[in-house]
């Protein structure tokens, strides 16, 4: 499997709150966007990537069955939550901080994602790109509701509000997915910085370009995030099974 990530501030922002694990041994990928206050944001998300990795390294056998793995998931982010809050609560001028996160855990032709939050992950299938995780948030919920559609959601002034992220609240209910790889396909996790510079139809053209050199890939699509406008951090994570 081909693993290659990129991390940039963008052209607004002036500090990085995002935050990245890609530990090909273990199979771990994470992307986590922080926010909250001058500091809070990268605190935030330093500290989801930390205790997420450090859970599933404590608790996660090689031999873990499918059902076994999301159980993990789960309570890892569970976990991630309980500490940023506890961090909170003993440093005041963290109040408010929070991080979405994406996680993928890939076992042979298995990945079991799981996702607090609207940074997300894509499948790159052939000329298909396929959004695999659900954005917890006020406009996707509005969405599903059909009170407006998917374009019109790229612009909704609520667009940013987020139902649920880590820290947010004492309760979580994370998304949860495992999907079957196939030869030739490519998974991307990435930030909102990503998804709300650069249209999916582009992604989906650069990653199947890409496929062979995915530092190339995650290289091209920070330099589109940014060409339109870079309003935000930006993160990207490419794997692609050969």
């Amino acid at each position: 499997m081909k693993v290659a990530v990129r991390s940039d501030i963008g052209r607004v922002r002036t500090n990085n709150e995002d935050a990245f694990l890609a530990d090909s041994d273990r199979g771990l990928f994470i992307v986590a966007d922080g926010m909250g206050g001058i500091i809070g944001g990268e605190v935030a998300s330093g500290l989801a990537v930390k205790a997420v990795s450090e859970y599933l390294l404590d608790h996660l056998g090689a031999n873990a069955g499918t059902e076994d793995i999301s159980t993990a998931l789960m309570v890892a982010l569970v976990e991630a939550n309980r500490q940023i809050r506890e961090r909170t609560d003993r440093q005041t001028e963290l109040q408010g901080m929070g991080t979405t996160i994406i996680l993928a855990l890939v076992q042979g032709d298995t990945a079991s994602l799981a996702h607090v939050g609207d940074s997300r992950a894509y499948l790159v299938r052939g000329d298909a790109i396929r959004q695999l995780t659900e954005d917890h948030s006020v406009v996707a919920q509005i969405v599903k509701a059909g009170t407006i559609t998917g374009d019109e959601a790229r612009s909704h002034k609520l667009k940013h509000v987020l139902s649920q992220a880590l820290g947010s609240s004492p309760s979580l209910t994370p998304g949860l997915r495992t999907i079957r790889l196939r030869r030739g396909d490519s998974i991307m996790l990435c930030t909102d910085g990503v998804t709300d510079m650069v249209e999916d139809v582009e992604l989906a053209s650069i990653v199947r370009t890409c496929a062979e050199n995915v530092e190339r890939a995650c290289e091209e699509i920070v330099a589109r995030a940014n060409e339109n406008g870079g309003r935000d951090n930006i993160t990207v994570v490419i794997l692609h099974r050969d």
